[in-house]
């Protein structure tokens, strides 16, 4: 009898080891809880904890750390790949890789085949990523990493495909407000900075990438004409990405029905949200808010109505994710999703 429970005990380890394993490699009972998007205050990760959890991820063999979840399946996630990582393609849900470390190859579009219990890509296209690059995965574009050399990266993950308006479209912004929004939005009297670059459309059936060269250029381009944003992308629900700096005497900002996700890439700011909007001596600012120095690597979260505003700006650089969270709904229920949860 004795012998049957020692036996019965060792087997329930045993299977306990085994789905902790799984867990940790599929981002699962290991890794940090995974909070609903806050809709009426910001939220918050400094550097140091999203350093932390790449350092989980790595020594834990867990391929992701989500950091959000919200509607119409956005989420933030710490990412790193292993080598056993398989192809894949996701059903409605497209991936914005921002390469924060590390090189790979990546190995996109053609065909995904799958023999047995392998699968791989057939006349994919191969490039080299590294630090800075952006890579776009449209819905059912086959995409795999190989050749991970301290490969890290931020996955934004958002359907793209089945959504639809279930509410009210917000109103435009006044002229001169929301500045970030357009891609060349003028600065000063006259003839106002030159026009940023063109901005596409997010595509539907292949990969699109952004050099790190060309991403700097970028701001370097904003700085020396005083143009605050130059968008790389438009998309459904209005996502969009946008290589942002800020200058002295832009104003708190709310935005109806869109969020902002700030990801500071350089220099330092004082970030100043939440409270509210008020006039002071002819100018706007905000009153009963929070103070947060902001450094590259942290990240911050503003919900619509939200107010916002950086300050003491030294170097201060960003990319900027916005997109809706309100009035939208998916359509289409896919019948699995793979990779990072």
């Amino acid at each position: 009898m004795r012998t049957r429970l020692l036996a019965a005990f060792a087997a329930m380890v045993i299977a306990g080891l085994t789905l902790n394993a799984q867990g940790a490699r599929q981002g699962g009972a290991s890794a940090p809880a995974v909070p609903k998007l806050a809709t009426g205050k910001t939220m918050f990760w400094p550097a140091a904890d999203i350093e932390e959890r790449w350092k989980q991820n790595e020594a834990l063999k867990r391929n992701n750390s989500r950091l959000f979840d919200g509607p119409t399946n956005i989420s933030a996630n710490v990412r790193i790949v292993a080598g056993e990582d398989p192809p894949l393609t996701h059903e409605t849900t497209a991936d914005l890789w921002i390469v924060t470390a590390g090189t790979a190859v990546a190995r996109t579009d053609g065909k995904l085949v799958t023999n047995g219990s392998a699968s791989s890509i057939t006349n994919a296209t191969e490039r080299m990523v590294k630090t800075g690059d952006v890579l776009f995965v449209p819905p059912g574009v086959p995409h795999h990493f190989t050749q991970m050399k301290g490969f890290r990266a931020w996955l934004m993950r958002f359907d793209t495909l089945g959504l639809v308006r279930t509410g009210p479209a917000p109103a435009a912004p006044a002229a001169g407000r929301g500045n970030a929004a357009a891609g060349a939005a003028p600065r000063a009297s006259g003839a106002g900075p030159a026009a940023a670059p063109p901005v596409p459309k997010l595509a539907t059936d292949k990969t699109m990438f952004w050099t790190a060269a060309d991403i700097d250029a970028r701001w370097k381009d904003d700085e020396a004409q005083k143009r605050i944003n130059s968008r790389i992308f438009d998309g459904p629900a209005n996502i969009s990405a946008n290589v942002r700096i800020v200058l002295p005497g832009d104003e708190p900002q709310t935005h109806e029905g869109t969020a902002d996700l700030w990801l500071v890439t350089a220099g330092e700011a004082v970030a100043r949200t939440d409270g509210e909007i008020v006039e002071a001596s002819g100018n706007k600012t905000i009153r009963n808010g929070m103070m947060r120095p902001v450094h590259p690597g942290d990240l911050l979260y503003v919900p619509p109505g939200v107010p916002h505003h950086f300050t003491d700006m030294k170097g201060f650089r960003a990319w900027l994710i916005r997109y809706d969270v309100e009035g939208w709904s998916q359509s289409i229920q896919p019948a699995g999703r793979g990779g990072a949860q």
